[in-house]
């Protein structure tokens, strides 16, 4: 084995497991990168030697669109392994996730559930690992993220329900399970250049709150990305004090609950900013509020002027102005 990769073999406390996955390794010109071209297929399958990775994908999400491993190509026995050394923490938004010392699955996770619940398909094969020593939560991201951008495909909401995994967010709906909320916590959180593990940590209790209300399953004209990021922001901003929090949580459930056929126009005059929100999302802009052609569309010069009405309307409702 290179030379480099013996420097950064555990000491006798860490498991023995890492210590044997280095003896298999084949070095590259990468010190911190190698190669281990014939990994036992059993241990591939072992969750308890090669954990799952915490930020991972929702992989029962993705099994239906897995019937391509039933006809078994030589790159599908193609992983990745993380070699984390010494512990340490992921920092995101609002937590932190201890990364212990171990072997992790950093791309392969849905490949091995799938054979795990499939096993007919199971091939007989070896497989081919790339290794990757680990040493701090930067790499640990970086690599993970680069894996899901280029080998995986992975998409927006497959980053986020693997962020809600790892963070622990506890959510019902459809479309909260699956993530299908990405560009609305984009479009709330603002800097491009975030992860969405850090995203999803910000928001955390304003997702869980949104699903509880009934938000993701709102009436179908008023069920768009910038309404999802416009109520993010709504119940972040607004979270306290006690009366504060609480009118917020009430205007979120009016527009949970409202159908395009019952209460959204009031008999008077009197309309609040909940009343207007409503009124144009339900009417498709016949105030002319926001352009009929920007409405629930998520490109850039369609986004500002929907959030300016749409947080604008709530601070109205919030300020009780009619």
């Amino acid at each position: 084995m290179h030379k480099n990769i013996l420097k950064l073999k555990p000491q006798a406390d860490i498991q023995d497991f890492i210590t044997d996955i280095l003896d298999q390794c084949v070095a590259t010109s990468n010190p911190k990168q190698s190669i281990i071209p014939r990994l036992d297929r059993a241990l591939f399958m072992d969750y308890e030697k090669i954990q799952r990775i915490q930020i991972n994908r929702n992989e029962e999400r993705r099994l239906k669109k897995l019937s391509c491993l039933q006809n078994h190509l030589a790159t599908h026995d193609e992983i990745a392994l993380f070699v984390v050394l010494e512990g340490f923490f992921l920092h995101l938004e609002n937590d932190r996730i201890w990364i212990a010392p171990g072997v992790y699955l950093a791309n392969g996770n849905t490949r091995r559930l799938y054979y795990k619940n499939f096993p007919d398909y199971l091939p007989t094969t070896d497989l081919i690992a790339t290794v990757h020593i680990v040493e701090n939560a930067q790499e640990y991201k970086d690599l993970y993220y680069s894996y899901d951008n280029m080998v995986s495909g992975e998409n927006g909401p497959d980053l986020v329900t693997g962020a809600m995994g790892a963070t622990h967010v506890n959510v019902t709906s459809t479309v909260a399970k699956n993530g299908g909320f990405k560009s609305a916590l984009d479009i709330a959180y603002g800097d491009n250049t975030a992860t969405v593990a850090d995203k999803v940590s910000f928001f955390k209790d304003e997702i869980e709150l949104l699903d509880r209300v009934g938000i993701f399953t709102m009436n179908k004209k008023l069920k768009c990305q910038t309404m999802y990021a416009a109520c993010l922001m709504a119940a972040k901003y607004w979270n306290q004090p006690v009366k504060t929090f609480s009118r917020m949580v009430s205007g979120l459930q009016t527009l949970a609950q409202t159908s395009a056929d019952s209460g959204y126009v009031p008999n008077t005059q009197d309309w609040d900013g909940l009343t207007a929100m409503m009124y144009e999302w339900f009417t498709d802009g016949s105030k002319g509020w926001v352009a009929p052609d920007v409405m629930r569309k998520t490109n850039f010069a369609s986004i500002e002027p929907q959030m300016d009405f749409l947080l604008y309307c709530f601070e109205l409702y919030m300020k009780k102005v009619n």
